[in-house]
């Protein structure tokens, strides 16, 4: 696990915020999320951003019938969710428990995932608010 100190402007640059720009203004509407498939790129928290080391290997995808498909390095899982205008809730998440190899961060990965409140999509990247000012996962769209 990668943990680097984290500033202000860090913060501002992780979570893609762009002033001036239509395209850069958060989308809390549930159809900007759903309907597609998201990598992981990293958690931005208080004290550090913790960077995924592979992103194709950490995918998340909100089906529109409110099935999550995800991937957690060498693990997968399924479960269901709950989207409303700026929220989630992920129900518990059914993974397979293979062993990673070393470095992975699937159970970190997954545990955010499942700490999730708010949700918004800003520059083209998904961005799950954890709570009490916990920090965020960011997610850029698959190619």
């Amino acid at each position: 696990m990668t943990v680097r100190p984290f500033g202000v402007l860090a913060t501002a640059v992780l979570l893609g915020c762009a002033a001036g720009s239509d395209a850069a203004k958060p989308v809390r509407a549930p159809v900007a999320a759903v309907d597609r498939v998201w990598f992981w790129t990293g958690t931005a928290t208080g004290t550090g951003t913790i960077a995924s080391p592979a992103p194709e290997r950490y995918t998340l995808e909100l089906a529109p019938n409110g099935r999550l498909l995800v991937r957690a390095d060498c693990n997968r899982g399924t479960g269901r969710y709950r989207i409303a205008t700026g929220t989630i809730a992920f129900d518990p998440i059914a993974a397979t428990r293979a062993a990673c190899p070393p470095g992975a961060l699937d159970a970190r990965y997954l545990g955010d995932l499942q700490r999730a409140t708010g949700f918004f999509v800003e520059g083209g990247h998904l961005v799950l608010e954890l709570p009490d000012g916990g920090g965020a996962m960011r997610f850029a769209p698959s190619p």
